[in-house]
């Protein structure tokens, strides 16, 4: 992930995305299709209307949760699962018990740790969390922690994901993505959550949800731009602050929403 992006950007980000993603071929440790002057698929054939198997405007829970099993197989092939039992049990703790004071309870979540030592922390659809080690060594505290993953499951309760493929959809100038069968829709998926940003707005109003998250579970919710300013002190720029819009900013928005209780 990246800095968010302008819509000129993000639709040149999306061509190169769908070139990358619509064809044969395979690259090695990445489990993704790439396209090759012979074999690339024509985009109109994946949209067949025969092999639709999504309606992006208007996916159920269980169509969401689906969709988010199989973006988890992509992640599978290129990230490494943390195996200790305890750490995964204390993020599934702490996951549990926001997402109970969540939007979204009814989904049915998962979190899972990632044995990377960059601080960061990534969402798909469907419940799906995934928290890198490094994140969790940064922590200070559980309250710090936990706001990150408040912040995460907010852009799950929000649909982050799903609006990201509608821009891509959008971005192409075709009728829809419901076309791509069940890999390639996952593999696009895969790509936008892990390489390309949410949208500034996104950003601030998962923010915002994954306070209010906070708060009722009964964490401190000045842990979350406390540990934003913990971040911004380190010499090199953690992931999780380089693909999130102006942290400064962040900080400032959420000291505010804080004191005013707003």
């Amino acid at each position: 992930m990246k800095f968010y992006l302008s819509k000129k950007k993000w639709r040149q980000s999306i061509s190169l995305l769908l070139s990358f993603l619509l064809g044969f071929g395979t690259v090695s440790g990445m489990g993704l299709s790439i396209p090759s002057p012979a074999s690339a698929f024509p985009l109109d054939e994946l949209l067949s209307p025969a092999v639709r198997l999504f309606q992006l405007s208007n996916l159920s829970t269980k169509q969401k949760v689906a969709l988010g099993k199989d973006i988890h197989q992509q992640v599978r092939r290129n990230y490494t699962f943390e195996r200790n039992s305890r750490t995964n049990a204390y993020v599934q703790r702490i996951g549990k018990r926001l997402v109970k004071n969540s939007e979204c309870s009814r989904t049915p979540f998962n979190f899972y740790v990632v044995r990377n030592s960059s601080i960061n922390a990534f969402a798909t659809t469907g419940g799906h969390v995934y928290v890198h080690t490094g994140l969790i060594n940064a922590a200070d505290n559980e309250d710090q922690l936990a706001s990150v993953i408040a912040h995460e499951i907010a852009h799950i309760c929000n649909d982050d994901l799903i609006d990201k493929l509608k821009q891509v959809q959008l971005a192409q100038g075709v009728a829809s993505l419901t076309g791509l069968d069940r890999s390639k829709l996952a593999a696009v998926g895969y790509k936008l959550a892990v390489d390309l940003p949410n949208s500034r707005n996104a950003e601030f109003d998962a923010d915002a949800d994954g306070l209010r998250y906070l708060q009722r579970a009964g964490y401190n919710p000045r842990a979350m731009p406390a540990f934003l300013k913990k971040l911004l002190r380190k010499r090199s720029t953690p992931t999780f602050l380089s693909s999130h819009p102006g942290t400064r900013q962040r900080i400032t928005v959420l000291e505010r929403k804080i004191a005013t209780g707003k």
